[in-house]
């Protein structure tokens, strides 16, 4: 774990096994949260592409800004984050909610004043 960077060594001294195991058990959960999300945004992907016909067509029929929200949502699942749009935007991007998971991923949307 070392190697890979997963841990330090900084966190714990070489005779303090109880440190070197919290060390390894928190690499392990930051390694569970990692791999929830890939697959949340891979669900979200897959969800976007059976609902649309294209990428494309979503910047035809409801602007460029619409299609960069996406990508700004998917990477906003991929880290546990949250994109911000005002209420027009919101209204432009509901669609997202009328997919299977769209109350989900509607959780990863802020709407501003």
């Amino acid at each position: 774990m070392v190697i890979r960077s997963w841990i330090k060594h900084e966190q714990y001294g070489p005779d303090d096994p109880q440190a070197q195991c919290d060390a390894v058990l928190g690499a392990i959960r930051n390694a569970d949260v990692s791999l929830r999300l890939a697959a949340d945004t891979k669900q979200f992907h897959a969800e976007l592409l059976d609902a649309v016909e294209t990428l494309t067509g979503i910047a035809e029929e409801r602007g460029e800004l619409a299609l960069a929200n996406l990508v700004y949502l998917q990477m906003a699942i991929l880290q546990g984050g949250v994109i911000e749009l005002t209420g027009e935007q919101a209204s432009a991007f509901a669609f997202i909610r009328d997919l299977p998971s769209g109350v989900r991923w509607w959780q990863n949307v802020k709407v501003t004043e």
